[in-house]
């Protein structure tokens, strides 16, 4: 299996031609009605990152793979559940959870699910030091905290990357 692109990474145009013409394989062959197809299609040139484009082949076979299978886009997504679960553990654990993910995935995980680890790590880290700083008074927005990382998790298990406004970036 080949490597894909790391999902933040921009799409060029010349990338998203596999993609239209899998969609338009998929429309003749009568897999997708004129409706899928159009919004599909829609989708691929809107896309500004490999990850956006990911979900937009599903239930499709990739044109040029010999066993049929969309194996890049599968790797794009590839680690979502991990990052998921990264994101999910700070609500649990504070900054435990992500740092076990983070050190489990940094060298042999999928990228995604190391960025998203990071990004998980930083925003708990983040927390804990706005706590730090304000006297344990911080702890009076955990609430708030919940509720980014539950969004967090449910882009990061789509497949979608997920930046916390207000972290700071102390692992990378």
């Amino acid at each position: 299996m080949h490597h894909y692109p790391p999902p933040d990474r921009l799409v060029a145009d010349s990338e998203r031609e596999p993609f239209i013409e899998t969609l338009r394989k998929g429309f003749t062959d009568g897999r997708l009605t004129q409706e899928e197809f159009d919004q599909r299609l829609d989708m691929v040139l809107a896309a500004r990152t490999h990850a956006q484009l990911a979900p937009i082949l599903a239930g499709l076979p990739w044109i040029g793979e010999p066993e049929g299978q969309l194996t890049g886009v599968q790797s794009a997504t590839e680690g979502s559940s991990v990052a998921a679960a990264a994101h999910a553990l700070g609500i649990l654990t504070s900054f435990i959870g992500p740092l076990v993910i983070y050190l489990i995935v940094k060298k042999n995980g999928s990228s995604f699910a190391r960025t998203q680890a990071a990004e998980a790590l930083n925003f708990q880290l983040s927390f804990l030091l706005f706590s730090a700083v304000t006297f344990g008074f911080g702890y009076l927005i955990f609430p708030i905290v919940w509720i980014y990382c539950i969004i967090a998790a449910a882009n990061a298990g789509n497949g979608r990357p997920y930046r916390y406004r207000f972290a700071l970036r102390l692992v990378h």
